[in-house]
Formats: structure tokens, sequence, C-alpha cells
């Protein structure tokens, strides 16, 4: 009963800190921008700050009389924190829209963002550390001896609180109730662990502790310490890894969707803490015990091979539902046979832990708290190195598959350096050992390096499937895979996937996202496109002649426009034009310019992760706050079969968001009939047909509107004014319902679409 009260407290802290991750990389990333580099900097900041604690940890816990109770304190300061974290948060925003502008350096913009995401992060995160030390420490002073390695079972608890964490989070918590009082609910329940700690911690006053005057008489530590603290930085590091490159190739089948996200987080975190809980029931049995970690180190490298074997057939069998209305239970269950894939090396990684702590104190009945504090503080600290390399090297330079063959390589390559550690290990079983070892690692790291070394197998299935297209461009960077397909024996390509996912064709209705606000505002002199895609709709807007930004969050979509437009150099060249790369959210929020028409066309898929930010009430206003007096924003609203919305709650939810922000606005139905232009003005719009055929007497933009198909002036009679109705709902930054629909969908007992993908 003493150590099932601890595990069950220190699962419900492991579900909190993991809902705080999802919850504070969102809020930070309405500040700092969408971005990898800033999704990266922010987890780095995340980690090291468990690093941090657990160093401290291992620190002073020597002074420290009763473990149970200071680490009610440390819960206790974490559910403060989290109460306080909304006006922290609204603090630093201020002061980094105040520092940094568009034409801040990106080296010095990106030091800036470490600092601000390492000031809002470390106090909480650095308290976290410290917990599983502290329980750790408790459990070896309280507990009779046991066959099992409690130490074990405590990191499994805290482990499998996280997978329900992100669980309870992402499917439930922040579609019911919004993302503030998530976070509210998160910190009451470390204030509700705090208070049960110090409750249970008043029967132990009399524990025994190490006083202060033997804080530096530290027991020597055994012979092969070293490697398995260096093992454990680095599955720290790959294991960090492999959630960004796994992320990126899993989501070509299954979309980015952020409930996709969480199912291959909610997975992975399972199977680790499987892997803990059942190596506790073992671990103080087994002799030879850097033996079994060399070998599920190189054994860990051989299961992402084989996880990459599993994982090509799977996709084959769900490939069938693409493009389908399927049930949310389908969907749910596509996700999981596509990550489940992920479950041998989860379960590898897990039973790890026991066999590091357990090799740092053989001889112990608990590991000390100091020694897992060492351990804790050696795997976070290759987690910080891990996130921002995945991030900012591994990913940007390897596609999909190529990152995973690389994956497999670290460990192996891991396991191997170690291996060659002990060469001069004097037992022959020991020697024997590590040449079995050496061998297998030898071989997958050869197998690994030949397979990076071949065509993609993601541009080999794309052409066999499809044999009248072919791959002309296939990029990777920060923000993903850029492919450019076209049909052969054709001079230019006709489609564009970022990640698999078909982002837009060309056609003429990504020309009115340009046309129809220009057309009707009087003098559009500065002109604002978010989302360059194939650059139609940047084409159009160049074609009157005025000053013309565009903002692309994948720098590989603007280098990929000479292969959808003979004359891409000319407006490469135009002087009156600017290309940036950045999240366009985050470049209105960082810049002071002003604009007569601001255009947008979000990628799709609409539940996309982080699409929600360029739809919701919030991003509208700050849109609105750049117009210049009279000036027009026109937002492109996808409806219908194809479209990516065949959901009329959602579209409706869509108009009524965007109608909430301006008093005046119309909607043109589409071209193509796949959706609805939008145009808000916090003025009256004058609808006048004799300035729209004068500005159509410009041959240029006439040219331009009737490029592909002929556009009849007749096209701007089809229109409708709209009002706000305060009896839809309206999306915000707080309830992103795009993102979050399961539990919508389930009351309604509805369907949703799965986003086609070139697989």
């Amino acid at each position: 009963m003493q150590s099932a009260l601890i595990y069950f407290i220190f699962a419900i802290s492991g579900a909190t800190a993991l809902i705080y991750q999802i919850i504070w990389a969102r809020w930070l990333a309405f500040s700092f921008g969408n971005t990898t580099i800033s999704v990266s900097v922010v987890l780095a900041c995340f980690m090291l700050g468990l690093a941090l604690g657990s160093l401290l940890a291992g620190k002073f816990m020597h002074a420290v009389k009763n473990t149970l109770r200071f680490y009610a304190y440390m819960e206790l300061g974490i559910g403060a924190y989290a109460l306080c974290f909304p006006f922290i948060f609204h603090a630093i925003d201020n002061g980094y829209s105040t520092i940094v502008t568009t034409d801040t350096p990106l080296l010095i913009s990106l030091l800036i963002r470490c600092f601000f995401s390492f000031l809002l992060l470390i106090l909480p995160t650095t308290l976290m550390g410290t917990t599983l030390p502290l329980l750790a420490e408790f459990l070896r002073r309280m507990l009779a001896s046991s066959v099992n390695w409690k130490v074990g079972f405590l990191y499994a608890a805290n482990t499998i609180g996280a997978a329900i964490g992100i669980l309870a989070a992402s499917f439930f918590m922040i579609e019911a109730i919004g993302i503030t009082y998530t976070t509210l609910s998160s910190g009451s329940f470390n204030i509700l662990i705090a208070f049960v700690a110090f409750l249970y911690s008043g029967r132990y006053k009399g524990m025994p502790f190490v006083s202060s005057q033997h804080k530096n008489h530290e027991p020597q530590l055994p012979q092969y310490t070293f490697i398995a603290l260096y093992l454990t930085a680095a599955n720290g590091a790959i294991a960090m890894a492999s959630e960004v490159l796994w992320t990126r190739t899993i989501e070509t089948i299954i979309g980015n969707t952020t409930y996709a996200f969480s199912m291959i987080v909610f997975v992975y975190l399972v199977g680790i803490s499987a892997g803990s809980w059942l190596m506790s029931f073992v671990v103080k049995k087994i002799k030879s015990l850097i033996i079994w970690l060399l070998g599920f180190q190189v054994l860990m490298g051989a299961t992402v091979f084989i996880s990459m074997v599993l994982f090509q057939r799977i996709t084959d069998k769900i490939a069938e539902f693409k493009g389908g209305a399927v049930t949310i239970y389908t969907m749910l269950y596509n996700y999981y046979s596509v990550v489940s894939v992920l479950l041998p090396l989860a379960l590898l990684s897990g039973a790890c832990f026991p066999l590091v702590t357990r090799l740092i104190a053989p001889n112990e009945e608990e590991a000390k708290g100091t020694l897992i504090a060492k351990a804790y503080y050696w795997n976070t600290l290759g987690a910080v190195i891990g996130s921002l390399i995945a991030g900012l090297l591994i990913a940007p330079n390897l596609e999909f598959f190529n990152g995973l063959y690389f994956l497999g390589n670290l460990y192996c390559t891991a396991g191997l350096l170690a291996c060659l550690a002990m060469v001069n290990s004097k037992t022959d079983f020991k020697r024997v050992s590590i040449a079995f070892i050496s061998i297998p690692a030898i071989l997958l790291v050869s197998y690994g390096s030949i397979k990076m070394s071949e065509k993609s197998f993601f541009v080999r299935n794309i052409e066999a499937k499809n044999p009248s297209v072919e791959v002309v461009s296939h990029k990777s960077g920060l923000q993903g895979v850029t492919t450019v397909i076209r049909k052969r024996k054709e001079p230019l390509a006709k489609l564009l996937l970022v990640n698999g996912m078909g982002m837009t064709v060309k056609e003429t209705e990504t020309k009115m996202m340009a046309h129809i606000p220009m057309l009707i505002h009087p003098t559009p002199d500065k002109t604002l496109v978010i989302c360059f895609g194939m650059g139609s709709t940047y084409r159009s807007a160049v074609s009157y002649g005025k000053y013309v930004t565009v903002v692309e969050l994948v720098k590989e979509v603007f280098e990929a426009f000479d292969y959808y437009h003979s004359d891409s150099q000319y407006f490469r060249d135009y002087p009156k034009g600017k290309m940036v790369v950045n999240d366009g959210r985050n470049h209105l929020k960082l810049s002071k310019d002003t604009y007569d028409v601001i255009t947008l066309d979000p990628a799709p898929p609409i539940d996309g992760a982080g699409v929600n930010n360029l739809y919701s009430k919030d991003f509208i206003a700050l849109a609105k706050s750049h117009l210049n007096k009279g000036g027009i924003m026109a937002h492109w609203m996808p409806f219908g079969p194809g479209s990516g919305v065949d959901d009329m709650e959602i579209f409706q939810m869509l108009v009524n968001t965007f109608t909430s922000e301006f008093p005046y606005v119309y909607g043109f139905v589409s071209y193509n009939t796949i959706g609805l232009h939008l145009i808000g003005s916090e003025f009256p719009i004058t609808l006048s047909s004799e300035i729209i055929q004068q500005k159509l007497r410009d041959n240029k933009i006439a040219g331009d509107l009737r490029e592909w198909n002929n556009v009849s002036l007749s096209f701007f009679n089809n229109i409708q004014m709209l009002k706000y109705n305060p009896q839809i709902s309206v999306i915000t930054d707080d309830k992103p319902y795009l993102e979050f629909f399961l539990i919508r969908t389930l009351k309604k007992k509805g369907k949703k679409t799965v986003f086609s993908t070139i697989w």
C-alpha cells in the first residue's frame, strides 16, 4: 500500500507534465511562430529544465530529511506556476514582441526566442526534474527489501501517467474546456498531489538521512557506470530524434493532425512504461547487466529497420481509406495500426532505464536518489541535444525513410562505441559477448548506410503507383519534405506536396484569391499574400504593378516556383515584391507594416496541426489590425467534396468566426464551387462594376485573370452579404475546434474525411 500510493500520485504527476508540454508548446507557438526552429527550442528548454532539476536534486538530496515532504513542495510549486502561467506568458509575449521585429536577423531572433523560452519554462521544469530522484530516495529509505526494482516501477508509473495525460488533453480536455482551463485544471491536480503527499509524509518524520557533513562521501561508482550513463544519454537523444523523424514519416500516411501526433506519443509512452515495468521484475536477477544493455542498444537499431518494413506493409492496407469518409473509430484504428510499429522499439527503450539504474547501483536494495538523479540528468541532457539535432540538422537534411535509416544507425553505432570501450575487459564471457554484439552492430550500420544511399522509397513508391507522373524535385527542409510532381512529357508541374500531403493545384481559384479583393479595393497599393503554394496568387497580385509581400512557412516551396511557371524569374525579380520565409501569423505579429489587402489560403488539411492558428478569431483580429483604413481582408473558406471541409457545422464556424471580427463581409461563391471567398472590412465595401471594368482594361490584369479560364464579369455578381450569428460557435486560440473534433463527431455519430496523400 505504501508504494501503491506513491506510484499513483507520480502517475498523475506524469499526466500533468505531458499536458503542460502540449499546452505550453501551443502557447509559445502563438508568440514565437509555428516553425520547426521554435518548436525545437521550446522542447529543448523543457528538457533542459528537467536535466537541471535532476542535477540539483542530486546536489541537495543528502540534506533532505523527508524527501516525500520536499516532493510535495515541488508539486505545489509546479501547480502554482501553472495557475499563474497565462499571466506570466502574456508578460513574456509582450517583452518578445517589443524586442523582435521582422527586420531582426534570424540568429538574433533565435537567441531571443531561446532566452524567453528558457525564462518561461525553467522554473516549473526544474521542479519537475527533481521529482523522480526525490521519490526514488523515499522508496529506498522506507520500503523493506524486495526482489523487484522499485525505481523501475516508479519510472513506469510516471510514463504511463504521461501517456494518459496526452490522451486526456488531446482527445478530450482541450475540446471540452479549452486550453486555458486545461492548464488551470492540471495545476489544480498538482496542488492536490502536493496535499496528499504532504499528509502522507507526516507519518515519516524520523526517516534516516545523510547529514550535510557526509555529503561529499559518495560511494565509489561501479566499473561500467560511465558506459551506462553514456548509453542513457545517447538513448535520450535518439529517442527525442525518433519522435521527430517517426512523426514526419507517419504523418505522410495519416496526416499531420494533432490526433495523429498524440497517438504516436501515446503508443510510444505506453511501450516505454511497459518495458520499464517488465524489466523491473527481473533486473535484480540479471548477472551481466552491461551485456544486456549493450544487446538492447543494438537490438533497438535492428527494431527500427524491422519497423520500417512493417510500416510499408501497413500503409498499403490502409490506403483504401484515402479520400473517403470513415467513422471516427475507423480513423483512430488506422492511426493505431500505423503507429503500432513503434511498440517494440518503445518496449526496449523503456527496459533500458531499470538496467542503467541497476548497473550504477548493483549492490543496493534500491538505488539512491542521488544516483537516480545522475542517470536522469544524463538522459534528459541527451534529450535536449536530440531535440535540437533532430529538428535543426537531421530532419532538414534527410527525408522520411533516409532519416529513419540514420536513426537505426545511431542506435547501433552508440552500442558499437560502448563495445569498443569495453574491449579491455578481462572476463572471457564479456569478451565473447561483446564480439557477438559488435558483429551484428557493424552489419546493421552497413545495411542502414546502403539503404540511405538508395533512391528515396517515397519517390519510388509514387512513381510505381502512378506511372504517368514523375517526381522532378524532392527536397528536405526545416518544415518538412517538399515534393514536385508533373505528368511525363509535360514541361510544367501541376502538383505540390509537403510531407506527402497535396497542398494545391494550378487552377483559377487560386488567382481569384488575389483578384477579388484587389479588383474591389479602389487603390490596392500594398498587398500581403499569406501562403505561397504554387505562386499563383502571388503572380496575380503582382499583375497590378503594386507592392506585394508574400509569406511562406516552407522555404523549399519558394524554390519549387520555377517548376510551375515558365515566367517565374520575372516574378522573383519583381522590384516591388518581397518573399518572406516565416509563419504567416508570426510575421504579422512582429511586423509594423500595414496593407490595403491581406489574402490567405491556409495549407490543408483543415484539421492539421497548427492550421487553426490561421482561422481563429484571434488571428483575424491580428490581421485586421494591419489593414489600412478601408483595407480588405480576403480569406478562403473551403467547402464541399474534395475541398477538405464537408461538415456544415465546421463551415458555419469558419464563416462565423470571420464575420465576428468584420462588420462588413461579402461572400463570393468560388469559381469552381468548392468553397467561399470571404471579403471583410471595417468599413462598407463598394462593389463597383465600373471600377472592376476599368482595372480589367489593363492587359496584364485581364490576361492573368483569364490565363486558364475565361472568367466573365458576371462572376462578381454571385455574392451575398454575411452577418455574425451569435448562435454559432466561434473558433479561437483557446477553443481550437478545427484541430479537436472527437467529442462533437462522437455525439453526431458522424464521419471524417481521410485526406488523400500521394501514397
